[in-house]
C-alpha cells in the first residue's frame, strides 16, 4: 500500500513517518507535501492508495485539494487530519468520501488500526478487480466460440425466440440477422502425402480472417465457422430497402469474398446465398437454402457465387439423415448424379443386410424410408411435384409387393434412377428457359450498351452463375454470343442499306466505330468497308 503525507508542519509529517516506519514498514510512503498544490502534483506523479491531508494549510487547503484529488484518482482513500474539532470540517470531509477524520495529535494506535483496515479493503478491491479482469479476458477469449454457438443455434432453429434478443445484445449485435450466406472451401491444395492438419487449420483461419475483414462492410455481419469446411455469414437487412437490393448486395459481397480468398490464399471458395426471412426464428430456412446453393459447386464448379434463386426451388429439409451414406445419396440426387446415387444406395443396402436383422419387413421399411428420402431430395432440387408424387406412389406399391431381396434392390434402384432423371430434366428445362429469356433480351437490346450483369439481372441470376450457365447451355460465352448477334445485324445493314460505318456501329451497340471495325475484322476477316464491297458486289 502506498501513502502520501500532506501537512504544512514538518514535525507532524516526521511523526507520522516515524510511526509507520516502526509499526508498518510494509506501508510505503511515496512522498510528502506541504500544501494542497503539492498534494495534487504528488498524486498525479505517484498515484498513492491513501492520502493523509491536513485541512488547515497555506494556499490551497486540504478540503480543496481533496476535491481535486477525488477527480484525479477517485479510488484513493482520503484521511483528513486537523487540530480543529469543527463540525463543518467533518461535514465537508464526509461529502468528499473521506475514510476518516482524525484530530491532532494523531494517536499512533488509532492511525495504524485505520491504515490496516484500509489495506485490507484495498487488497480486497484489487483482488476483485483482478478476478473481473481475468473473467473479462476469459470471456474475450471465449467470445468467438460463444458467437459460433449462437449462430449455429440460430441456423439450426435450436434457440427459443425470447432468448434470441438477449443473447444478441450480450454479443453486441444491434440488429438481428435475416439472411445467411455459406462460404464453402472448394478444395485444399494437392501435395504428395497430403496437407498436415496444422496446415489445413492455418488455411481455414486465414480464410476466416479474410471473410471477417471483407464482410465488415456489411453493418452487423456475423461470420463464424460452420460444422464442415465452411463458414456462415449471418447478415441483418434492416438498412436495405427491399429484397431486390438485398439480393444485389449479397451477390456483390459474395463476389468480393471469392476474389479476396483467391487473391490472398491458395484456396477458392463458393458462396451460397439464401433468401432473406421475415423473422429471425426462420433463419434455418435461409441457411438451408444457402447450403443447398453452395452444393451446386460440385456440378457447376467452384470459385463463384450461387444464389438460391439460381439453382433450387425448395430449401433442404432440416431433418437429418441417418448415416453419411444417406446424406451422400440425398446430395447425389439433388445434383442429378445417377451413378453416384446408385453407388451410395449400394452402400446403404449393404449396411442394411450385413449390420441389421435380415427380415423382409425390416428391409422393406428401410427401402420405403430411402424412397421417402430420395423423393424429398428430388423435390428440394426443383423436380416437378406431380411427377415425383407419381413415382413415389407407384414405387411404394411395387416395393410393398416385392418378394425377393434382389427384386427389392432392383426396384429401388430403378425408382431412384427415375427420380434423378426427373431432377436433371427439371434443371435442364429451367436452365433452358432462363437462357431463352436471356437470348430474347439480348436480341431485343443488342443495340444498347448491355453487359453480362444487365442480362443476369434481367433473368434474376447472379452474374458469375449466369456466365457459366450460358456457356454450358449455348456452347459459347456471353460476349462471343452478343458479338455474333451484333455482327449478323451489322452485315445485313452493310449489304442492304447505305448507312455509314459509324451509323451501323451505333445501331448494333458500338459507340466507337473504330472499335467496331476491329471486332468486325477479327471475326469476319475483313474490315466493314471491304466486306461491303466484296459481298455486296460494289
Amino acid at each position: 500500500m502506498q501513502l502520501l503525507i500532506v501537512d504544512d508542519e514538518p514535525l507532524e509529517r516526521q511523526a507520522i513517518r516515524y510511526v509507520l516506519q516502526r509499526e508498518r514498514p510494509a506501508y510505503r510512503i511515496v512522498g510528502e507535501g506541504r500544501d494542497g498544490t503539492e498534494a495534487i502534483h504528488l498524486v498525479k506523479k505517484f498515484s498513492p492508495d491513501v492520502v493523509l491531508l491536513d485541512i488547515k494549510m497555506p494556499g490551497m487547503d486540504g478540503l480543496e485539494a481533496g476535491k481535486a484529488i477525488r477527480k484525479i484518482r477517485p479510488e484513493a482513500r482520503l484521511i483528513f487530519v486537523t487540530a480543529y474539532d469543527e463540525f463543518t470540517y467533518a461535514q465537508e470531509a464526509v461529502a468528499l468520501g473521506a475514510s476518516r477524520y482524525l484530530l491532532k495529535p494523531v494517536a499512533a494506535e488509532e492511525l495504524i488500526t485505520l491504515l490496516d483496515d484500509l489495506a485490507r479493503e484495498i487488497e480486497k478491491e484489487r483482488q476483485a478487480r483482478k478476478e473481473t479482469e481475468q473473467l473479462r479476458a476469459a470471456l474475450e477469449e471465449m467470445l468467438p466460440l460463444i458467437r459460433q454457438g449462437f449462430a449455429l443455434d440460430l441456423v439450426a432453429g435450436h434457440i427459443e425466440p425470447e432468448k434470441i434478443k438477449a443473447q444478441a445484445e450480450f454479443l453486441g449485435l444491434n440488429f438481428l440477422p435475416r439472411l445467411v450466406m455459406v462460404a464453402a472451401i472448394d478444395k485444399f491444395p494437392d501435395r504428395p502425402g497430403g496437407l498436415l492438419e496444422a496446415e489445413r487449420q492455418y488455411l481455414k483461419k486465414e480464410v476466416w480472417y479474410i471473410l471477417e475483414k471483407t464482410a465488415s462492410e456489411w453493418q452487423g455481419a456475423l461470420v463464424v465457422p460452420g460444422l464442415k469446411e465452411e463458414f456462415l455469414l449471418l447478415l441483418p437487412i434492416e438498412h436495405l430497402p427491399d429484397r431486390a437490393r438485398v439480393r444485389e448486395r449479397a451477390i456483390s459481397l459474395g463476389k468480393k469474398l471469392c476474389e479476396k480468398v483467391r487473391e490472398l490464399t491458395p484456396l477458392t471458395i463458393t458462396v451460397g446465398v439464401g433468401r432473406p426471412v421475415i423473422e429471425v426464428g426462420q433463419l434455418s430456412r435461409s441457411y438451408a437454402e444457402a447450403a443447398a446453393a453452395a452444393e451446386y459447386r460440385l456440378l457447376y464448379g467452384g470459385d463463384q457465387v450461387i444464389h438460391a434463386d439460381d439453382v433450387t426451388v425448395l430449401p433442404r429439409s432440416r431433418e437429418p439423415f441417418g448415416s453419411p451414406a444417406e446424406q451422400n445419396l440425398a446430395l447425389a440426387i439433388r445434383l442429378g448424379n445417377k451413378e453416384a446415387a446408385w453407388r451410395h444406395l449400394s452402400h446403404i443396402m449393404a449396411e442394411v443386410i450385413f449390420k441389421q436383422e435380415v427380415r423382409p419387413t425390416v428391409i422393406k421399411v428401410k427401402i420405403l424410408e430411402l424412397i421417402s428420402l430420395a423423393t424429398r431430395s428430388a423435390l428440394e432440387a426443383g423436380a416437378n411435384p406431380d411427377e415425383i408424387a407419381e413415382v413415389m406412389l407407384s414405387g411404394t406399391i411395387e416395393l410393398a409387393s416385392g418378394e425377393s431381396l434382389n427384386d427389392l434392390q432392383a426396384k429401388v434402384k430403378e425408382k431412384i434412377g427415375i427420380l434423378v432423371d426427373k431432377v436433371v430434366q427439371a434443371r435442364e428445362q429451367r436452365n433452358t428457359n432462363l437462357i431463352e429469356r436471356a437470348i430474347k433480351f439480348i436480341k431485343e437490346n443488342y443495340h444498347r450498351d448491355i453487359s453480362l450483369e444487365d442480362v443476369a439481372h434481367h433473368v434474376y441470376l447472379s452474374p458469375c452463375y449466369f456466365s457459366r450457365l450460358f456457356k454450358q447451355v449455348q456452347g459459347e460465352n456471353f460476349i462471343d454470343y452478343l458479338t455474333r448477334v451484333r455482327l449478323e445485324v451489322a452485315k445485313d445493314l452493310l449489304l442492304h442499306t447505305d448507312l455509314s460505318i459509324t451509323e451501323i456501329a451505333a445501331r448494333v451497340g458500338y459507340k466507337d466505330y473504330r472499335y467496331f471495325g476491329q471486332v468486325f475484322k477479327k471475326v469476319e476477316g475483313y474490315t466493314p468497308t471491304i466486306f461491303r464491297k466484296r459481298m455486296g458486289g460494289g
